[in-house]
């Protein structure tokens, strides 16, 4: 990482005279990055520190597909080895991993190139009814060990000790 405080310090070391291999012990960093940081003035640091602030990204060429992957699940928050799967199917082999895309997607969400629907469940006050005249239901799904699935519908009456499902 190119830190600016670690050039200022070499630049330090260098005005009281200490030679590169010196500089490289005494910072405990590499010959090569003491002799990169010794030879180079103000306005080139800066130049270098700018040209390496942005990596490429790898997934940037598929950044279409990846939009229109999203797109076509309405923009809905979905698995992302779902898009790596499909990536892979249309391309072949990708030169980055899941993890990769995951961080590239979590970049274009930050960016604001991708934007999802994040459905908020809107929870209010109901009414009181007389008892009787209200009732509070629930759905439910559970899978057997044998596979079989079962559907469940509880439901409770307002004011009542009886459930039913």
């Amino acid at each position: 990482m190119i830190r600016e405080k670690m050039y200022e310090k070499v630049q330090l070391f260098k005005r009281q005279g200490y030679s590169i291999s010196e500089i490289a012990s005494d910072m405990e960093i590499d010959p090569k990055t003491a002799a990169k940081y010794y030879v180079m003035d103000g306005r080139q640091f800066k130049a270098y520190r700018k040209k390496h602030m942005f990596r490429d990204k790898v997934f940037e060429e598929y950044e279409k597909d990846i939009l229109k992957v999203y797109k076509m699940n309405e923009f809905q928050r979905i698995n992302m080895s779902a898009v790596y799967d499909y990536l892979e199917e249309k391309y072949g082999t990708l030169s980055g991993t899941e993890q990769t895309l995951r961080n590239y997607i979590d970049y274009l969400i930050t960016t604001d190139k991708l934007r999802l629907n994040e459905k908020i469940r809107v929870y209010r006050k109901v009414p009181e009814l007389p008892f009787g005249r209200q009732m509070q239901l629930d759905f439910g799904q559970y899978r057997c060990k044998s596979g079989l699935k079962l559907y469940i519908f509880a439901s409770l009456l307002s004011a009542s000790r009886y459930k039913y499902v």
